[in-house]
């Protein structure tokens, strides 16, 4: 995987310090942009290492967890978010805002649950580290896997630009919206897609985690929630936890993970799965 962390200080290309979630200036914009065009290569390289990956490695938690590190590498943003052992994969391959050991944990997971999942949504999508990860993972094991919806405040990366023209010849059609998940023409694209897997990681407070929830469990069979074990995202904790209860007539799985040395509890990832039911019942709570 190539380093581009020079880029962050010999050009003083961009600073990754207090970067806004959303709400990005033109010139902030224009910043990103430039920054994310000028290793596109790392798109490449991890489609390449991916699909070379023998399926051996998805047995295994800790030759998966090396794979996202020295394949995929991790974001520049919150480090202190992140095990300081792991520095010298931050900013660097596709930039996930992800603990490794959980995401590792969460793509076999997925390798061995989502064989039917022909269609993906991912609400928060960033720089699309995640969202290229996943997808090539519903590539190998999904035969029908033909579409996928990236959906964010700020405007399309280079990394999803890229990573789009890879797959469009393979019939894949990766689709960007760039826009609010609470505005009629989100709630119409999810409707139009049905989403059979679709990940949660755009407004982290209460209300908008759960809108974003109760849209998406009209459609998808899979409905995965991120920060859910998180001491910088409470209202997202908090949620996770009432799901649990609430959405009786699913199975959760979750992937908490720490790493020893760092203090706290950060990220979290949390699947609810569902097994063919075309449209949810109404939410309710565990009998006791």
């Amino acid at each position: 995987m190539e380093n581009k962390k020079d880029l962050l200080t010999s050009d003083n290309l961009l600073c990754f310090d207090n970067l806004p979630e959303a709400g990005f200036t033109d010139e902030l914009e224009e910043k990103v942009r430039s920054y994310f065009s000028r290793i596109t290569s790392n798109v490449d390289t991890f489609v390449s290492a991916f699909r070379a990956l023998p399926s051996s490695s998805f047995a295994s938690d800790a030759l998966m967890e090396a794979f996202v590190l020295e394949h995929i590498g991790l974001n520049n943003e919150s480090l202190g978010e992140l095990a300081p052992e792991l520095k010298d994969y931050f900013g660097t391959g596709l930039h996930i805002w992800q603990n490794p050991r959980q995401f590792a944990a969460y793509l076999r997971w997925l390798a061995q649950n989502a064989v039917d999942c022909a269609s993906y949504l991912e609400i928060g999508s960033r720089w699309g580290g995640t969202f290229i990860a996943t997808c090539e993972v519903l590539r190998r094991v999904c035969p029908t896997f033909k579409r996928a919806v990236a959906a964010d405040l700020i405007r399309e990366t280079p990394f999803i630009e890229r990573y789009a023209a890879i797959v469009k010849s393979e019939g894949i059609e990766i689709e960007y919206f760039k826009g609010s998940s609470t505005s009629d023409a989100f709630r119409d694209m999810v409707h139009r897609v049905k989403p059979a897997l679709s990940l949660i990681d755009g407004d982290h407070s209460l209300s908008g985690a759960l809108k974003d929830h109760i849209l998406i469990r009209q459609v998808s069979k899979i409905i995965v929630h991120h920060d859910i074990s998180s001491d910088t995202c409470p209202d997202s904790t908090l949620l996770w936890n009432s799901l649990k209860q609430l959405e009786s007539q699913m199975t959760y799985t979750e992937f908490t993970e720490q790493y020893e040395t760092l203090p706290g509890h950060y990220f979290g990832i949390g699947v609810l799965a569902r097994a063919g039911e075309a449209a949810a019942p109404a939410l309710r709570p565990h009998k006791t």
